[in-house]
């Protein structure tokens, strides 16, 4: 009241507030961070360990297992995770949230440090996870002239964006780099009795620069250096090397030198154009926005500086960003839009919207204020807080102005005066209604405050931005609403488009609702029915994380059988390019393939005729048929936890390897004969066939050979050595001696390989060893220690998870191995529990909010009522629109008991008040007449305003859709519970007492 007064006689002072509020709320507009979600930081540590030429079995056996063991004693590690590779492996170990992670990084690196047991070649290296890491912009490179453009774009343009202070990581892909090739001569090697260790040795020595000593000249002591140096092709033919025999040869004499170029770093094609692409990361503190405009610029410099060199983005996270952000402004735009024509339909008077309608930017301009004051980000989350704030926040204003409108009615004249008064009685009749309600919305979010794991860090800006809505809307209510009822002088018009229906409601509802004061038996018969519809609806819902958001992009994974030759890896790359190209949807498209893993990024035209999930599901089936491959086809999302779940998966435990690789094999087998399930994979299916070469060791030792020498020679002549480097042209050119293409390619050629021996003679390598085949997981995956095999399918039909674990998996299982969880169902349990616990809480401080409010833990216990009975609208709308049940619906019902619980508040206040003058059954018929208008528009607001988002099509409308439909429905059986049912107990917990109030 004293707030409201001093306003309406100080009204160019407030007027020059709302001045303020207008330039400082746009300013942070402009200041404020843009961002496509809240930034995450799992518990989360990495460990990378690198043992070049070790199989997956020797990396497991080798290094994982020692690391396992090391690390599994470190304090706060609540999980590990592993994967053992060819040549390397990643043990990701999880600590619990309140885990100090500078402390756990410096911990676990002293541990790897103070190891000992590792092999002498085996590195290891400690990273932190990242949940919002990715290529936030993908770079396609090519060049009018460059013919070495592998070797360009490493020397010239990767170290552009490193420079970059908002790059964390930039890695290139594709092209070939020219090198100079010394292809040996065998027979005229063994004729001159030269090895490459020899070669080594002379091109060593032709290519030195070595310290040796001072020399005076005049009165300067000068350095002496001792060089030789090999700096073209023809200084390369010519370096002599010397024989065992003491003969001088030159390199031309026993080898052809030219210049060639090799493949590196894989495969990157750009629309079917061969190129280089670069990915470019930001860093954890940097944001998408700054790191775009940072790339922007490099390009343009790059680009100016060299007229041939062509820089395309072939994908911005910031374009997501931006177009995510306006989708999310202009639901928010017409969400306002909603509620103005809404109080225009009640109203009758354009006036009364406009009034409402200034207060919206008001309070939006102060959430926005202290958003960007607590270091929030504009993303998705807290634009969407945004939009549910604008259905909230007009109903304080809503029921302030009808509080006025009733005033007014009170008042014999209609002058300046008179509207002073009435918006000043107005206010103070609902003053404590609308502080209750707001007090309500905002204590639910308390316990969001308190949460440490994803749910906690992703919702409480969403939150604290609504309670920041609210607490604007309350200061807005009882101030520019009073103003402006006062200055623009609206009249409640008798014929307002909703006025005779609403007449014929109160009319309706005072002959009703009588009659079901009578039959109370019934009502509560019918309220234990809505609990069990609730239960039934509620039960057998599907349930994930987090609802993926759709930016347009399809990951296509192609993963080859390991082994496969390059030239049947092509054809299969080709194929899939060509289905992905074929489609009329598909913008552009990126192929990375390196090794046997590649992917094909697909971005989307903005205007496509069919979903991403129905793309998704058509290219399944057309690359299902692709042999010696596995495919998987998935839609991208803004977050690695918002991967979509489509088909049926599972995942075997054991301790011991090959007992849970047999067992998924016989899972396998009997999937693939059913019809219910397709596309049935195994992580293990694709086993890497090896040569292994097996010395014995007592005849290598007789020919003065070693195990170690023997691989050594080998590796040589399969692979090539290299021996020495080149500057040409400013450009740094590898020299590698390799033996002619050809001569070593097949299993027979390897086992008769020519061995040096220890004496200078050779010996063939079958003599000295045994050359088999044997098969070799292409990786090994572990949790806890535990082996872990997942076995994967796409549903043909509906879903059958529980028929196939039942009839194919269960029977399947021997002793030791069992089902496992996989991590996002583990973390989604536990997040689950968290926001449910927090529901609890939020229950709890509601209760307390209105029995203060009140004056009585009875009359809080009525209202609270609404709550389990609403709930039946929201689970029945989740269920007619197929949403899942996800940390943001969860997040829904957190908010609607704040919401839900406002119109039985009004519904009590103004019975209680009622009560005064009337009995106990006129006075609960009248004030459900008499509120039935405000109860309808400040519902209505918020349940249409929550439309637009239910109906958006944007990237990113379906991470909050199921937010809103959880609102929309439970406020909207909200409205008739408090109209039909509160009632129903009220009476039967009041009787026929009187209402006293207390006057002391």
């Amino acid at each position: 009241m004293g707030l409201t007064r001093y306003v309406l006689k100080r009204p160019v002072t407030t007027i020059l507030a709302l001045l303020c509020i207008l330039v400082f709320g746009i300013s942070s507009v402009f200041s404020a961070t843009l961002e496509q979600m809240p930034d995450t930081d799992q518990p989360m540590l990495i460990i990378r360990a690198s043992y070049q030429g070790a199989t997956p079995e020797d990396m497991d056996e080798l290094v994982t297992k020692p690391i396992e063991d090391q690390v599994s004693r470190l304090e706060g590690v609540k999980s590990m995770s592993s994967t053992s590779n060819e040549g390397n492996a990643m043990i990701m170990l999880e600590y619990d949230y309140d885990a100090d992670m500078d402390d756990a990084y410096n911990e676990l690196t002293r541990s790897l440090n103070s190891m000992r047991g590792l092999p002498d070649d085996c590195t290891t290296s400690v990273m932190e996870m990242n949940m919002n890491g990715g290529n936030d912009i993908m770079l396609s490179i090519s060049h009018d002239t460059q013919e070495d453009l592998y070797d360009y774009v490493d020397q010239n343009i990767t170290p552009v964006f490193e420079q970059l202070s908002t790059v964390a990581q930039v890695e290139s892909m594709g092209g070939s780099s020219e090198y100079v090739k010394v292809e040996l001569d065998p027979v005229k090697m063994k004729q001159y009795k030269v090895t490459v260790n020899q070669i080594t040795s002379a091109m060593a020595a032709a290519d030195l620069s070595y310290p040796s000593g001072d020399a005076q000249y005049g009165d300067l002591s000068l350095s002496v250096t001792t060089s030789a140096k090999a700096d073209t092709l023809d200084d390369l033919k010519k370096v002599p090397i010397t024989t065992q025999s003491g003969k001088i040869v030159y390199l031309e004499d026993i080898a052809d030198v030219y210049t060639t170029e090799e493949q590196m770093g894989g495969v990157s094609r750009y629309n079917g154009q061969e190129t280089i692409s670069l990915s470019v990361s930001k860093k954890q503190d940097s944001s998408a926005m700054k790191l775009s405009s940072d790339v922007k610029s490099a390009v343009e410099s790059l680009e100016a500086a060299d007229s041939g060199l062509h820089i395309e983005i072939a994908r911005d996270s910031a374009d997501s960003i931006k177009s995510s952000l306006m989708d999310v402004a202009q639901t928010m735009v017409l969400a306002v839009v909603i509620s103005m024509v809404i109080i225009w339909l009640f109203f009758g008077d354009i006036k009364a919207s406009l009034i409402v309608g200034s207060s919206i930017p008001t309070s939006i301009l102060v959430s926005l204020i202290l958003m960007t004051r607590v270091g929030f980000s504009l993303n998705v989350i807290t634009m969407s807080a945004l939009v549910l704030g604008v259905g909230m926040m007009v109903d304080n204003s809503i029921v302030v102005l009808e509080s006025c409108f009733r005033a007014m009615d009170k008042m014999d004249e209609k002058g300046f005066v008179e509207y002073a008064k009435a918006a000043l009685e107005g206010s103070g009749l609902v003053a404590m209604s609308v502080l209750g309600s707001t007090l309500t919305t905002c204590v639910v979010f308390i316990p969001l405050t308190t949460l440490n794991g994803m749910s906690g860090q992703m919702f409480t800006p969403l939150g604290w931005t609504i309670v920041f809505c609210m607490s604007a809307s309350l200061l807005s209510a009882v101030t520019v609403v009073p103003l402006t009822y006062m200055l623009y002088k609206p009249k409640e018009r008798e014929k307002a488009p909703l006025s005779g229906l609403m007449k014929l409601l109160q009319a309706l509802y005072r002959h009703v609702l009588p009659t079901v004061l009578k039959h109370k038996a019934i009502v509560m018969l019918g309220s234990v029915g809505l609990v069990v519809l609730t239960l039934f609806l509620a039960s057998g819902m599907q349930s994930e994380l987090m609802t993926a958001d759709d930016n347009g992009t399809i990951s296509v994974t192609i993963t080859t059988r390991p082994g496969l030759l390059d030239e049947k890896a092509d054809d299969i790359l080709n194929q899939v390019e060509s289905i992905v190209s074929s489609h009329e949807d598909v913008d552009s498209y990126m192929l990375r393939y390196n090794g046997s893993s590649g992917t094909v990024s697909a971005y989307l035209k903005d205007d496509r005729k069919m979903s991403t999930d129905e793309i998704v599901s058509q290219w399944e089936d057309e690359m299902s048929g692709l042999e010696n491959c596995t495919i998987e086809v998935e839609a991208s999302s803004s977050m690695s936890f918002m991967g979509r779940s489509r088909g049926y998966e599972v995942i075997l435990n054991g301790s011991d390897y090959d007992t849970v690789k047999d067992t998924a094999d016989k899972i396998v087998n009997e999937m693939v004969a059913r019809d219910d399930v397709k596309n049935v994979h195994s992580d293990v299916e694709n086993t890497a066939p090896v040569v292994s070469i097996n010395v014995d060791q007592v005849a290598a030792s007789a020919e003065g050979l070693t195990a170690a020498s023997i691989g050594q020679q080998v590796k040589t002549m399969l692979d090539g050595t290299e021996i020495a480097t080149l500057t040409i042209d400013g450009n740094e050119v590898s020299v590698k001696a390799e033996y002619p293409d050809g001569m070593y390619r097949t299993v027979e050629q390897v086992k008769n390989m020519l061995i040096t021996t220890g004496s200078g003679g050779s010996v063939a390598l079958s003599d000295v060893a045994d050359v088999v085949f044997k098969d070799n997981p292409s990786s090994i995956s572990k949790t806890d220690k535990s082996y872990e095999v997942t076995i994967t399918a796409d549903y043909t039909g509906q879903n059958v998870k529980n028929l196939i674990d039942s009839e194919v998996v269960q029977p399947n299982l021997p002793n030791g191995v069992t089902i496992g969880t996989n991590s996002m169902n583990r973390m989604m349990a536990e997040e689950f529990s968290a926001l449910y616990q927090a529901i609890a809480v939020a229950v709890f401080l509601v209760f307390v909010v209105m029995a203060a409010q009140f004056e009585s833990p009875k009359f809080s216990f009525m209202v609270m009522t609404t709550i389990p009975f609403s709930l039946v609208g929201s689970f029945g709308l989740l269920k007619l629109t197929g949403t899942t049940i996800s940390m943001t619906s969860i997040l829904g019902f957190l908010i609607l008991i704040g919401t839900v619980v406002n119109n039985g508040i009004l519904y009590v206040d103004t019975v209680n008040q009622y009560r005064m003058t009337m009995d106990l059954r006129t006075a609960l018929v009248e004030a459900g007449a008499t509120r039935l208008r405000p109860i309808l528009m400040t519902s209505s607001t918020t349940i249409l305003s929550m439309i637009p988002m239910v109906l958006s099509t944007g990237s990113s409308a379906s991470t909050t859709k199921g937010l809103a439909i959880v609102n929309i429905g439970g406020l909207t059986a909200g409205i008739l519970v408090a109209l039909f049912i509160l009632p129903v107990y009220y009476a039967i917990m009041n009787g026929k007492k009187e209402r006293k109030v207390l006057d002391i």
